[in-house]
């Protein structure tokens, strides 16, 4: 029986861009810093007696902090974003490093749930990578939601353009609609060689706006296909398209 993993990805990719930018823009406005000192055994100590020392900056209470952790020497040990400190709340990119300045592990948070990690060694190559992705499957004829860890989810290819530019380009209010608007949510498989098949409309609003929905969807071009277990496999998508008029 061939393995299909039913993914119910809900703007995932439309978030990636509108991140790189957020987490620029918190970079440059950092108003306020402190500095914690820590043990070897990460245990808050004075500045004489760190193994690691902690410089955190924030604008406000209200909004996410940037922490970044450091080695005696000055190197770079850590590079995160916390959406709450008390408790930790992991919330975006970390990155860590060795002592002499090599780049080791590189992870996503998304509230606290890790959701993508890649790990190098010493010359560079990569020796672990994963991504946590939302599924979506069915016990007892009850829909159950769940995450599923994938070495590499499936990849929109387009050159420079991410999947919501090709969306915006190329979904149209279809003539004949009247007027009607509406989100039509289409399940869809891109299998192990990166082809789009198998589009079905799970929730519509108009035959018309159904239609242009699955005609998108049927003419996507080749995706990377996602892996698992070191092999390409089919991955089972659900994806949301708003028409407004």
């Amino acid at each position: 029986m061939k393995k299909i993993i039913d993914l119910r990805q809900v703007r995932l990719v439309l978030c990636i861009a509108a991140m790189a930018s957020i987490f620029s823009t918190r970079e440059a406005s950092a108003q306020t810093t402190d500095t914690v000192y820590f043990n070897a055994k990460w245990e808050k100590t004075d500045r004489d007696n760190k193994h690691f020392y902690r410089v955190i900056s924030r604008n406000d209470n209200t909004k996410p902090i940037r922490v970044q952790d450091f080695y005696p020497n000055g190197v770079k040990q850590m590079d995160g974003w916390y959406s709450s400190l008390e408790p930790e709340v992991r919330d975006g990119d970390f990155t860590w490093w060795h002592e002499d300045g090599i780049k080791h592990r590189k992870m996503t948070f998304d509230k606290g749930e890790p959701t993508k990690i890649t790990e190098w060694d010493k010359e560079g190559k990569i020796t672990r990578q994963q991504e946590a992705v939302k599924t979506v499957s069915h016990i007892n004829g009850e829909r159950v939601r769940d995450r599923k860890a994938l070495e590499k989810a499936p990849v929109f290819n387009r050159g420079k353009s991410s999947f919501p530019d090709y969306v915006t380009r190329h979904l149209e209010y279809p003539a004949g609609a009247e007027g009607i608007s509406g989100e039509v949510i289409v399940r869809f498989v891109v299998d192990k060689n990166g082809r789009t098949r198998d589009a079905e409309v799970v929730q519509g609003v108009h035959k018309v706006l159904d239609d242009a929905a699955l005609d998108l969807i049927n003419s996507l071009p080749q995706w990377t296909p996602g892996v698992l277990d070191g092999k390409n496999v089919d991955i089972k998508m659900e994806l949301p398209l708003r028409f407004n008029r």
